[in-house]
């Protein structure tokens, strides 16, 4: 040990060293408390909290439209097992045996998408983002067919474009359906966030109309209600979507009855969500471009939460800015995992926690025409 050059004891220097120690003992215990990992993030001490427990519910091989209840028997279920990195075959009842015991957040991706994309751009960068949430959770990835479904070289891209956003939209719909009956089978013991992000969030909201004792295309559920559940939650990422469809009385009135909360982004720099109203039917902007009306929402005005997202993505409406804002993932889990007040919640800090997959890249347009239309307007 160092002595000052009088032989002394360096008090003042160690009373410093044991504040220091102190804070740090402090700040480790306040987060061991709710189970996570602290590490030092430069600016902050960064409270890397554990993974969620992840599945992939995959309706690619179910029919996209029509005889949904075969359908429904044809969906599978597969269980993330992290020690061995792999999926492994499980069952609805297992997948609903386990939901009690800790939040879940169902996400579901936006158009064009395959699989393997889905889960490279979508999939795994939610899940990595998640450990910024504090407390044992549940992440539920849906992969549904939103792949190019019409192909033909001989059509215009924008009637190629203004076909294929029809027919997804219809699958999306069909979706909602799958999700809500899925949904309706589990106990509300915890808290259950549907999420989506553009196309997506048709599948979300059409499944929290359903819930909302709605019908859409001649269905609808047999345990669906308005009444509100306490611990249903909707979390919508730059919805694709007619952005007055969720009033009462219009397509997806329903939508916000059941639901606790309602949390929505928006963003009226959206490169790709202001060419909306020219493939609505109704005309209407998208959701995500000028954000959800209180005023028109009635009884349900109090459940809205919105974020404005210009200033931390600028003109995007892909999801990888999205992901990268910590004020949308603080929300998201604030929404999803609700956390007391003891609790250590550092998704201010959460851009340094490491993943083991990157969040690609994307390059976008910022002036377009017809042409690119069917690449740009893919609401992915």
């Amino acid at each position: 040990m160092a002595f000052d050059r009088d032989g002394s004891f360096p008090m003042k220097k160690n009373s410093m060293i044991f504040a220091v120690l102190l804070a740090a003992l402090l700040i480790t215990s306040i987060c061991q408390a709710d189970g996570p990992s602290c590490s030092d993030g430069g600016s902050c001490n960064v409270c890397q909290h554990t993974l969620p427990e992840l599945w992939l519910v995959n309706t690619r091989c179910a029919p996209t439209c029509g005889n949904v209840e075969v359908g429904f028997e044809q969906i599978t279920y597969h269980r993330w097992d992290a020690d061995h990195r792999q999926f492994v075959r499980s069952s609805r009842e297992e997948f609903l045996s386990e939901e009690w015991s800790r939040p879940t957040l169902l996400f579901s991706h936006g158009n064009t998408l395959q699989h393997d994309k889905a889960m490279e751009t979508a999939c795994w960068p939610i899940y990595h983002r998640l450990k910024a949430c504090p407390g044992p959770k549940r992440f539920v990835f849906w992969s549904w067919p939103s792949e190019p479904y019409h192909k033909r070289p001989l059509i215009t891209p924008i009637k190629l474009t203004r076909k294929n956003l029809t027919t997804k939209y219809a699958f999306a719909e069909y979706q909602g359906y799958y999700i809500a009956k899925l949904i309706g089978m589990m106990s509300f013991a915890q808290p259950i966030t549907l999420s989506g992000h553009s196309y997506g969030a048709v599948t979300v909201i059409s499944a929290l109309h359903y819930l909302g004792g709605g019908s859409l295309n001649r269905l609808c559920l047999d345990s669906g209600s308005p009444e509100e559940r306490c611990n249903l939650r909707a979390a919508i990422v730059s919805g694709a979507i007619d952005a007055h469809s969720i009033n009462p009385g219009r397509r997806y009135g329903q939508a916000l009855a059941p639901v606790h909360v309602f949390y929505n982004t928006y963003n009226p720099l959206d490169s790709t969500l202001k060419m909306w109203p020219r493939f609505s039917t109704t005309d209407d902007e998208a959701l995500g471009l000028i954000g959800a009306q209180a005023c028109q929402l009635g009884p349900y005005a109090h459940k809205l939460q919105q974020d404005r997202m210009t200033e931390d993505v600028k003109r995007s409406h892909y999801l990888a800015p999205h992901l990268a804002s910590s004020r949308m993932i603080s929300a998201i889990c604030q929404t999803a995992f609700p956390i007391g007040e003891n609790s250590c919640n550092c998704a201010s800090c959460s851009g340094n926690v490491d993943v083991s997959q990157p969040i690609p890249t994307i390059i976008e347009t910022t002036s377009l025409d017809d042409g690119d239309l069917e690449l740009t307007l893919s609401l992915d």
